[in-house]
């Protein structure tokens, strides 16, 4: 776990997916996602005003990537590598080997089990290639596909919390859950 090394950027496959590295072509749909707060409403991120706002965090993710901070994957389809989404492996502690998951699915590639596809294949790299004991989800309570998924996905609810520092000053009320490795 001392070695984390994400450089080749490391590219997963499973039968309907590619886990790529992000693209500045992907900025279009990036911004489509993260201009619309309808999108992401159980989150507490930034809303996108402009084209540039997706491409500085492109930069941003791959900076971090190429400097081991956390690893992100654009989820894209196999056959046309349009991105669908993203996931990512992120606060990473290396003493405790533990890191959170973080995804989001474009609304359009909803309900088709893409992220349960691309979420088995990030959850078997963590434990299997960066040597994680434990991988952590945290995701609103009123989330309830977010919670279905990874309790599909074999993690279970470790805790609850209020998040009080939110952009719009309202508190969240957010859950964990995580999945122990095997071995």
């Amino acid at each position: 776990m001392d070695k984390i090394n994400f450089n080749p950027f490391p590219v997963l496959m499973t039968d309907r997916l590619v886990l790529r590295k992000l693209k500045m072509s992907d900025d279009e749909l990036i911004f489509d996602y993260q201009s619309n707060k309808e999108n992401f409403k159980f989150v507490d991120m930034q809303v996108y005003k402009d084209i540039l706002d997706a491409q500085k965090y492109i930069d941003k993710m791959n900076f971090g990537v190429e400097n081991n901070k956390w690893i992100i994957w654009a989820i894209a389809d196999k056959n046309t590598n349009t991105i669908l989404g993203t996931i990512s492996i992120w606060n990473i502690s290396k003493k405790d080997y533990k890191a959170e998951l973080g995804y989001g699915l474009f609304a359009d590639n909803r309900g088709k089990g893409i992220m349960a596809e691309a979420l088995n294949k990030v959850v078997e790299y963590g434990f299997n290639n960066m040597g994680l004991k434990i991988i952590e989800a945290y995701t609103n309570s009123e989330n309830k596909k977010s919670i279905n998924l990874l309790k599909r996905n074999g993690f279970t609810k470790i805790d609850s919390f209020i998040e009080t520092e939110t952009s719009t000053k309202e508190p969240m009320n957010m859950v964990i859950y995580s999945v122990k490795c095997d071995s």
